[in-house]
């Protein structure tokens, strides 16, 4: 989760071990939706095999048909593009194929390949994996590290001698861009989002193993899994502080939300879109759920995994006894081992119809005004005020079906200086504040009276980046980006900008997830002749061209990183650079329209899978008429499914995998 994605192409020479890339040449047609994968197909007899391939222990083969070429003005980045606008069908076949395989060990070899590719073409720069950084007066108590959704505030309390025992007050650096879940794919929303929307299901505290009952109080599916059922809690209230009124929860406002996020199509939209089928997710009577039932439906919950067939073993199995609103079928594009967790994020969060309808409904590609800044949700707290860049107000949500939070009031203040957020914080006069990692000294041993300020580091997935502009010259060329790569001092920037509190990073896919790998990677570090090498190998002069690197005003550690890797690119390559602090609206314009030449980013977890990467950062902005994923005992059948004339090879340790198009 952040921010946004984008265009190129990629032509190569096939390589009998490593990556090889081949032209595909696509004829210009309207995009269209990306079916399932097909099942298999009898193969066709086996032509004459013009490539030869290495041998391997296991082969994955990755046969697409018709890929086209999203229309220009329909790329969002961070949904259908990567955010450096990098096209390639080959990135795409394999994220399409990674999201629709539900074996695991396939699953698994195809983002390996992934990892590779995603090092080796660079249309995003990779550069540390950050450690999570919390600071917070020890008064405090109930404070957890989640990697999806930072904390929940109703599951805090506060000491009674501690200032202000019913109030929480959080300082940060910038406000965000809307509190409207359908539009907004920024960390710090989603952080005001979960406080006061809820979703089907959530997580408990730090748990990520799996998801808990929500809105949804049980939930199964059928034996393929492309289709899943939900029983929504009764009794549950949507508050609208705006006009002092409730408006009881039921499963069309469920049904209406997904809805309204793929008509919108805004920034985060592929979460729902890519995988929901909204047209026919649907409100089922308490009769037809019963129906399907009785034919028996899986369930798991807290990794226990059960056939049930009747509403009452269902119930009984997640321990719920209580009143229920409805029923939802939710019609997933295809099997999706992870969408449980999808169904946690933000996006999926439940808006009140009457609400929405009452104030502007839901139009095609466009923001909803009111939505903006008065949310009404179902969650533990509600928005009192929103004085734009000087604070958010919230208070708890006296109509909440779990109760009063213990703590009844949140004011998080917006405080763009670094040092005035900190003095602020060792004054007392806020509770948990962002302190960036460079200055964590600053803030370790502090004590005021019998309290002290907690400095807790947790690992996490954030990964921080430089987005290249590929749709411009000359990042438009392999060759100079991979100049640049070699032109950044990688040590420099953790020892600075993070305070030794990050590793290096290789590729899309974070450390602790599925799906890494860093063994088979090319591991970039400062190094002035290979930066030099590459710089002559893309026919570049340097002193033809300038570069401006754009970041974020109130995030201190990407303007250091900006400011070093000007330095860098400077001395090593003679290259004319400039670094421009944008405040957060121009920035996301400009990153999401692709005006700019070079960014600094950072990306966290939507929910915690690989495709949650490969998928928003990696994207190629094409789609396809299908895509099938074979496994096969010998290099000599691979041919059977694809042209080898034009594929792409990418080795992982004993396994081949080979892209193509469908024969």
């Amino acid at each position: 989760m952040v921010n946004t994605k984008l265009l190129a192409g990629i032509i190569v020479a096939l390589a009998i071990i490593g990556i090889a890339y081949y032209l595909i040449s696509v004829p210009q047609k309207p995009p269209q939706q990306s079916p399932a994968p097909l099942p298999t197909p009898t193969p066709s007899p086996t032509p004459t095999q013009t490539v030869a391939l290495p041998q391997a222990n296991r082969y994955i083969v990755v046969a697409y048909r018709d890929p086209q070429p999203i229309d220009r003005d329909q790329l969002v980045p961070y949904s259908n593009i990567n955010p450096g606008f990098l096209r390639d069908p080959v990135m795409d076949a394999l994220i399409k194929a990674g999201r629709s395989v539900t074996d695991t060990e396939i699953r698994r070899a195809i983002y390996n390949a992934i990892q590779k590719l995603s090092n080796d073409r660079l249309s995003l720069i990779w550069l540390v994996q950050a450690r999570d950084v919390r600071v917070y007066w020890d008064w405090i108590k109930g404070i957890y590290f989640h990697p999806t959704f930072v904390y929940r505030i109703d599951d805090l309390y506060k000491e009674t001698h501690a200032p202000n025992p019913n109030k929480l007050v959080i300082g940060e650096s910038e406000e965000g861009h809307s509190l409207d879940p359908a539009v907004t794919y920024w960390a710090f929303d989603w952080f005001v989002i979960h406080q006061i929307y809820e979703r089907l299901v959530t997580y408990e505290r730090d748990t990520v193993d799996y998801v808990s009952p929500s809105l949804a109080v049980a939930w199964t599916r059928n034996e393929k899994g492309d289709e899943w059922y939900f029983v929504i809690r009764g009794d549950v209230l949507f508050y609208d502080p705006w006009e002092n009124r409730t408006i009881p929860l039921t499963p069309n406002d469920i049904v209406y939300s997904f809805k309204r996020v793929a008509t919108m199509h805004l920034d985060p939209s592929w979460l729902i879109e890519e995988f929901i089928n909204v047209d026919e997710t649907t409100v089922l009577s308490e009769e037809e759920f019963k129906g399907i039932l009785s034919n028996g439906l899986y369930t798991e919950f807290r990794g226990v995994s059960r056939k049930v067939s009747s509403l009452e073993e269902l119930l009984s199995f997640f321990g719920y006894s209580g009143n229920i609103a409805g029923f939802v079928k939710v019609k997933l594009k295809f099997p999706y081992v992870p969408i449980l967790s999808v169904l946690a994020t933000v996006p999926a969060s439940i808006v009140s119809m009457e609400v929405v309808e009452a104030h502007g409904g839901v139009k095609p590609g466009e923001e909803n005004q009111y939505l903006y800044d008065h949310p009404v949700g179902t969650g533990p707290y509600y928005l009192v005020e929103w004085a734009h860049r000087q604070y958010y107000k919230l208070r708890a949500n006296p109509y909440y079906w779990k109760g009063k939070p213990a703590i009844e009031e949140i004011e998080i203040k917006l405080i763009p200086e670094d040092s005035t957020r900190i003095m602020m914080l060792k004054k007392g006069d806020i509770d948990i504040a962002l302190v960036p990692p460079s200055l964590v000294d600053q803030v370790k041993d502090v004590e005021l009276g019998s309290n002290k300020l907690v400095v807790d580091v947790a690992p996490s997935f954030w990964i921080h980046h430089v987005t290249l502009n590929c749709e411009r010259y000359p990042f438009n060329i392999s060759a100079f980006r991979k100049a640049l790569a070699w032109a950044i001092p990688y040590d420099t920037i953790i020892s600075t900008a993070f305070n030794g509190l990050a590793d290096q990073a290789y590729g899309v896919i974070p450390r602790g997830m599925f799906g890494f790998q860093d063994d088979e990677l090319t591991k970039y570090s400062y190094n002035e002749d290979m930066a030099r090498k590459y710089l002559k190998e893309s026919g570049v002069d340097p002193k033809s061209i300038s570069i401006t690197i754009i970041v974020t005003q109130g995030y201190s550690e990407q303007e250091q990183i900006a400011t070093i890797i000007q330095s860098s690119w400077s001395k090593a390559l003679g290259i004319d650079v400039k670094v421009q602090v944008l405040s957060r609206p121009i920035f996301n314009e400009k990153l999401m329209s692709g005006d700019f030449d070079a960014q600094v980013l950072g990306w966290g977890p939507d929910y915690i899978d690989p495709d949650d990467y490969a998928g928003p950062l990696q994207s190629g902005g094409y789609t396809f008429a299908d895509i099938a994923v074979y496994t096969v005992a010998s290099s000599s059948e691979v041919s059977k499914y694809i042209d080898l004339n034009e594929a792409t090879v990418v080795t992982y340790r004993d396994t081949l995998i080979v892209v193509g198009r469908a024969r």
